[in-house]
């Protein structure tokens, strides 16, 4: 398993782009990320399903907790003008027991932004700043996403990130995932 020297919550990385700030996740950030996790197009590529009210404060508590495990995790993204939710991004490590072949226990990159910012380059802006920072503690540092197949935006994104498609694998009984690599134990 992967991970990097665990950090205190004070030591959790802030990362500023031009448009962007990247900090750690909040308790008050619970009603922008539950908002963003009921909207139908946001939901669509990732489960098509709304989620919970538990899930999504489960979700925030893991976006913390990430760092103190891993020493990296999720970042709520910040807009830097307004101050707003955007939505959030980063590294986690997942079991994902319905992916065969089962993927390894290494950084999987993921990101969701709000509807409202969608085709402004937020996501790549703040990706890209999430592995650079990556990169600076690990110069290989490992890692994988996966896209539903259909969710040309996000491939997109993956590839212009470096990520390279692996190819659609199997996901659960009958559907099919895009795993992407960029250093990964799958890209060898």
């Amino acid at each position: 398993m992967y991970a990097l020297p665990g950090r205190d919550l004070k030591d959790i990385p802030v990362i500023e782009t031009e448009r962007l700030k990247l900090r750690a996740s909040r308790p008050e950030d619970f009603t922008s990320l539950f908002a963003m996790w009921q909207d139908e197009e946001y939901v669509r590529f990732i489960g098509n399903r709304k989620r919970s009210s538990d899930e999504v404060w489960s979700t925030l508590q893991r976006n913390i907790g990430a760092w103190a495990l891993f020493g990296f995790g999720y970042l709520t993204i910040e807009d830097k003008q307004t101050g707003g939710f955007v939505g959030e991004c980063g590294f986690m490590l997942s079991r994902r027991g319905e992916i065969s072949p089962h993927l390894p226990l290494e950084p999987e990159a993921g990101w969701g932004i709000a509807p409202a910012y969608w085709g402004k380059g937020i996501v790549y802006e703040a990706m890209a700043a999430m592995i650079a920072w990556a990169d600076e503690q690990d110069p290989e540092f490992p890692c994988h996403c996966i896209v539903e197949p259909g969710h040309s935006r996000s491939s997109r994104i993956a590839e212009k990130l470096g990520f390279t498609l692996k190819g659609p694998v199997p996901f659960g009984e009958s559907d099919k995932i895009h795993v992407f690599v960029r250093r990964s134990a799958l890209g060898k």
